[in-house]
């Protein structure tokens, strides 16, 4: 057998080794298809256009096919060595094959990471003794790989070659996703269970589908991104939403476990909310649940993509016209009246009852043939419509409408949305729409969905990505270091911190107690107008609950009042009091603003804005992106807060110049995003007025230093 050395460098053609094998080794293969080594060498033999070496201690024939004892014993170096033995023979077989040169090892293998430590401890073992020999590994406990293009099955499961690729947390998803592709006529160009992410993660399969042209769409299930990659996470959507639409449906999105910490930030942002940051700034199609993921498959698979969000809806039935319509804004898209002209054509193709100002209801007794609906659809059309909706019943009970009239409407509105190049979507209010009906528009391109909520995000998505590419445009990912808990730095030096990351701040001095004790009024140096003065206390950071903040103090009643608020505190000896801060009071009359940059365990540096001040709390208005952010992600971070209208001026007022405003936040986020002693920044609030920003409050947090 020939021996083959894979290093590092060998990333992006491992992938193409799993989804596009030549030969494959299935280690565990049997005889019994009852057995997941039986079951899916099985389903490989079936499809896989390449060789098949079922590998088995006994050596016998499998499955009709010549076995060999173990991956040593083949004659050459297979792509793929997929394993289904227990897990303690599992990490020798990947040893084996790291030692060989196989270039991709699949785990189907459970019992590592998801047991306890023992099991983590083994997993990490095996991985970095596969990665530091060039071999890659998915999983372990992964349900399997599929490729389209080489017929490659290794889901266990029957698959049917198509353009979707579906990258999956969940091997339960891809039982349930697999025959609902193909009952649509539908089918996977790439398939992964992922499950452990012990090595290959999920920015590096979504790179490979992204730039892999047999992929007309991307589908993907996550709970968690690993190794603090969140910006190559969202760099790798990114990138692939550009040229194909991409869907994500999230689980794990609650937490028991968020974690106490003195920062507002961790008050408020769970890590639900960070995720949903971090799709938003990809700009990919989040799916909120299971029952949405298959028909938004569908519809961007089959059909063209909206051109606008304007929406045309017709059908028969007032109540369920409105109904629909409601669905479709509420989904973010217009239902715009049509124009006279419009109206006019369509009030001559009905009769006299019908509305037709958008919805249109029919009002007709009678279906026909069903091409009615085709030329009401075109008449529409004829208006700035970018996606056609239509709605009716397509199934009852007393069965009052003839199959042939359905598909005839069927016919009639792929042919209509073929040549207009518009999407044309059926939702049925009530009575399910058989098999056979779903499948006469499917095979017309023409979706079905059954419910209006889902008919909304469905043309929401297909706008959305009709909408035309990102530009791109991204900062390097850079290395994305995790440390240790911190403790806050003083209030001053956190203020210090901010400067040197690049925002302003206004002028200041920390006068200590004993200064201030000491009643020699020139220890103050500093001098400005008018003054804030803040008391510093250690361990207590949200100075305002305690009457620690003193504003409008005139300049030249500085020291006296800074002496006065000591000796309030002192008097009470609840606390003891450092010094007090001396800072010159800004004039800000724009929003005041919450900026963070923290370290988050598993996606990395990530930043955060919203709502600041004691607004923060309350309203809990913020975003998060992952670090560092370019301006124009800065500026969507802005815009996508509620109070983004009072930003840029709302009745009247003179707004900010939210521009200049996002370069500062995307300097800064680089600044932390390079600082990898930085553990977590806050400033709340960050003051604005029209041309100028200030840094007023701070906490820092850097990593614990071992003493040398």
């Amino acid at each position: 057998m020939s021996r083959n050395s894979h290093t590092g460098g060998a990333r992006a053609a491992a992938l193409s080794s799993l989804f596009a094998p030549k030969t494959v080794a299935v280690v565990g293969a049997s005889n019994d298809t009852a057995k997941m080594g039986g079951l899916y060498f099985q389903h490989l033999l079936r499809s896989f256009d390449g060789t098949s070496h079922p590998i088995s201690r006994s050596g016998r024939p499998v499955q009709g096919v010549a076995s060999y004892p173990s991956l040593t014993d083949l004659p050459d170096v297979p792509d793929v060595a997929f394993v289904a033995v227990p897990a303690a023979a599992a990490a020798a077989v990947t040893r084996e094959a790291a030692d060989l040169g196989v270039p991709v090892v699949v785990l189907h293998t459970a019992g590592f990471a998801e047991t306890g430590e023992a099991g983590e401890a083994a997993e990490r073992e095996l991985t970095e003794y596969a990665r530091a020999r060039g071999t890659r590994v998915v999983g372990p406990n992964s349900m399997g790989i599929y490729g389209g293009a080489t017929g490659v099955n290794l889901l266990g499961l029957p698959a049917r070659p198509g353009g979707v690729a579906f990258i999956s947390a969940s091997g339960s998803l891809i039982e349930s996703v697999a025959p609902k592709l193909r009952a649509g006529g539908l089918g996977f160009r790439n398939v992964v269970g992922f499950e452990n992410q012990a090595d290959i993660e999920i920015h590096e399969y979504v790179e490979y589908c992204a730039t892999d042209p047999g992929v007309e769409v991307i589908a993907l299930y996550l709970e968690g991104i690993k190794n603090a990659n969140g910006r190559r996470f969202v760099d790798a959507l990114e990138a692939a939403a550009r040229t194909k639409p991409v869907l994500v449906l999230r689980g794990a999105q609650t937490s028991s476990g968020q974690r106490s910490a003195v920062s507002h930030t961790a008050a408020i942002v769970s890590p639900s909310m960070i995720y949903d940051g971090l799709l938003a700034q990809a700009g990919v199609i989040e799916v909120e649940d299971e029952s949405q993921l298959v028909p938004l498959i569908e519809a961007l698979s089959i059909a063209p993509h909206a051109g606008s969000d304007r929406v045309a809806i017709i059908g028969n039935g007032g109540g369920f016209a409105t109904l629909t319509a409601d669905a479709v804004e509420r989904a973010g898209l217009r239902v715009p009246e049509f124009s006279p002209d419009v109206q006019a054509a369509l009030r001559e193709a009905l009769n006299p009852l019908a509305a037709v100002g958008n919805p249109v209801d029919a009002v007709i007794d009678s279906d026909g043939d069903g091409s009615l609906w085709a030329e009401l659809a075109e008449i529409t059309l004829r208006d700035d419509i970018g996606a056609v909706l239509k709605f009716g019943l397509y199934k009852d009970e007393a069965q009052s409408r003839e199959f042939s009239s359905i598909v005839g409407e069927a016919r009639a509105l792929g042919r209509l949305s073929k040549a207009t190049k518009t999407p044309i979507y059926v939702y049925s209010p009530y009575g399910d729409a058989d098999d056979a009906i779903v499948r006469a528009f499917l095979d017309e391109g023409v979706p079905v969905v059954r419910t209006p909520r889902i008919a909304g995000r469905v043309l929401a998505a297909s706008a959305a990505t009709g909408a035309g590419p990102k530009p791109a445009g991204k900062p390097a990912a850079g290395r994305r270091d995790h440390h240790g808990p911190s403790a806050a730095l003083p209030e001053f030096e956190s203020l210090a911190a901010v400067a040197r990351l690049g925002l302003p701040v206004p002028a200041r001095q920390f006068v200590t107690a004993r200064e201030l004790a000491s009643d020699d009024a020139t220890a103050l140096t500093f001098t400005a107008p008018k003054v804030v003065l803040k008391v510093v206390i250690d361990g207590v950071h949200h100075k305002s609950d305690i009457g620690g903040v003193r504003t409008g103090v005139p300049g030249d009643q500085a020291w006296a009042g800074a002496r006065a608020m000591l000796q309030r505190f002192a008097s009470a000896g609840e606390h003891e009091v450092e010094g007090i801060i001396v800072m010159e009071q800004v004039v800000a009359d724009g929003p005041e603003l919450l900026l963070s940059a923290r370290r988050d365990p598993a996606v990395g540096p990530v930043i955060t804005v919203g709502a600041g001040g004691v607004l923060a709390e309350l309203l809990r208005d913020v975003r998060t992106f992952a670090a560092p952010l370019t301006d124009d992600e800065a500026v969507a971070l802005l815009d996508s807060l509620k109070i983004a209208r009072l930003l840029h001026g709302y009745r009247g007022s003179r707004g900010v110049d939210v521009a200049g405003l996002a370069a500062r936040i995307a300097a800064f986020s680089r600044a932390f995003a390079e600082d990898h002693t930085l553990q977590e920044v806050e400033i709340n609030p960050l003051m604005t007025a029209a041309e100028r920003f200030w840094a007023v409050d701070a906490i820092v947090h850097r990593e614990d230093q071992d003493p040398c």
